[in-house]
């Protein structure tokens, strides 16, 4: 079977995208990825054909933080995301799905599977199922992300202060992008979406293929009739990121407490990872690992303690099985690795969907949510030593890291795909 697989020039999206086509060629699927150009290195690395966006819609948040420096005068949370739907995905739509249409007529392929925010296979999925290929999706963030149905209550949020957010989150978020893209939709000459746009994303595909457990999602769609299956971990592809030098001599008998920021939102490590080193710099029973996602390590505001050490990349999938305390802005990736490992988790995070991971992070009982996009030094160390030293949050890290076991990533994906999109099948 030929395989198209797109994802936007985003790290956070591409990894996985990448991590399932390696299992499909691994098993006689014929595939290709297609991203931005400056990703062509690391797929071409991993063994995959590369098929370039158009340039139009090959915009990355370098780019795309260029082009509107107003971004930044919006609070973190609905505004900034509402921003970002109506200013980057809906506007790069249309040349994202010129961009399928272009690499189909080479790669004419059975099945497009697209990470869940390249939204260039709406215009398709509107179409009558034997006009276009079969379509799945698999998920890189909270199921229904933004939606509303997803956000678990906050302790001590009263009926009428979480009925006044939803309010807003109708008047700030859902209305105005969902009229954004039914514009664009019009424009591209489509009738509008049938349903909330980010509730779209999992409803509409074929199939929707979503790299993580049920026990970490706050409402799982699991009915018989939905395309939404959860297939645990993917395998992440080897060789990325070796080991550091000193890592064979840190002392064991300390706990290692890992701190990053991601690949995304890192412009500025003076909101988590600078604090972070400085609340726990007098901590001596911890080793504390920071990593920049490629910023220059001077780049960490402050001094760098006696028990930290600072990296650019750590490789997660050698580094977690150590690791006793995660301490993130919330990146859905980074974070569904650490239960993966059985590591409890500190979240601080408000931009993109950290707001949403954190939220799930503190409501599934594997660790703390900060509630904030800037963290002091004392928040950060208190909460450390809150989830370090109280055997419930690792223990229940521990319970899903069961549940993520249960799972087999290749069989299910593999097993999927022929049972709900068998008129792709041609292997």
């Amino acid at each position: 079977m030929k395989i198209l697989l797109p994802s936007i020039p985003v790290p956070g999206h591409l990894n996985p995208v990448l991590g399932v086509s390696r299992i499909l060629k691994k098993y006689g699927h014929e595939v290709a990825v297609q991203t931005g150009a400056a990703s062509r290195p690391v797929v071409e690395a991993a063994g995959i054909p590369f098929i370039p966006l158009l340039p139009e819609a090959d915009i990355t948040p370098t780019q795309y933080f260029a082009k509107y420096p107003e971004r930044q005068q919006h609070s973190p949370g609905i505004d900034m995301i509402s921003f970002d739907m109506q200013h980057y995905f809906a506007p790069v739509m249309p040349a994202q799905t010129a961009s399928l249409k272009m690499a189909m007529r080479d790669f004419p392929a059975d099945l497009i599977l697209a990470e869940s925010l390249f939204l260039g296979t709406l215009p398709l999925l509107l179409k009558a199922r034997e006009q276009r290929p079969a379509i799945a999706h698999l998920g890189v963030t909270i199921l229904n992300v933004f939606s509303g149905k997803n956000v678990p209550p906050r302790p001590g949020a009263t009926t009428d202060q979480l009925q006044a957010e939803h309010v807003q989150r109708e008047l700030r978020l859902l209305q105005p992008v969902q009229a954004a893209f039914n514009q664009v939709l019009a424009e591209m000459g489509c009738s509008p979406l049938p349903c909330p746009l980010f509730e779209a994303m999992s409803t509409l595909p074929d199939l929707y293929l979503h790299p993580g457990i049920q026990s970490f999602q706050y409402s799982p769609n699991a009915t018989s009739s939905s395309p939404v299956r959860y297939i645990g971990p993917l395998p992440i592809a080897p060789g990325q990121h070796p080991l550091p030098e000193w890592w064979h001599d840190l002392d064991e008998t300390k706990r290692l407490v890992l701190v990053t920021q991601g690949t995304l939102a890192n412009r500025d490590l003076g909101q988590l990872v600078g604090p972070a080193l400085a609340g726990l710099a007098e901590e001596k029973d911890l080793i504390v690992l920071a990593t920049t996602g490629g910023q220059p390590v001077e780049s960490v505001p402050g001094r760098i303690p006696k028990n930290a050490r600072v990296v650019p990349f750590l490789p997660y999938d050698l580094a977690l099985p150590r690791v006793d305390l995660l301490i993130t802005n919330g990146g859905y990736g980074t974070v569904n690795m650490a239960l993966a490992h059985g590591v409890p988790i500190v979240s601080a995070g408000l931009t993109e969907d950290k707001e949403e991971v954190s939220a799930h992070v503190q409501w599934s009982g594997t660790g703390i949510d900060l509630r904030t996009n800037q963290v002091s030094p004392d928040a950060v160390r208190l909460a450390a030593r809150k989830v370090l030293d109280t055997s419930a949050y690792r223990d229940r890290a521990k319970e899903l890291a069961f549940e993520f076991r249960r799972h087999d990533a290749e069989t299910e994906l593999l097993e999927l795909i022929e049972a709900r999109v068998p008129s792709a099948m041609r292997a």
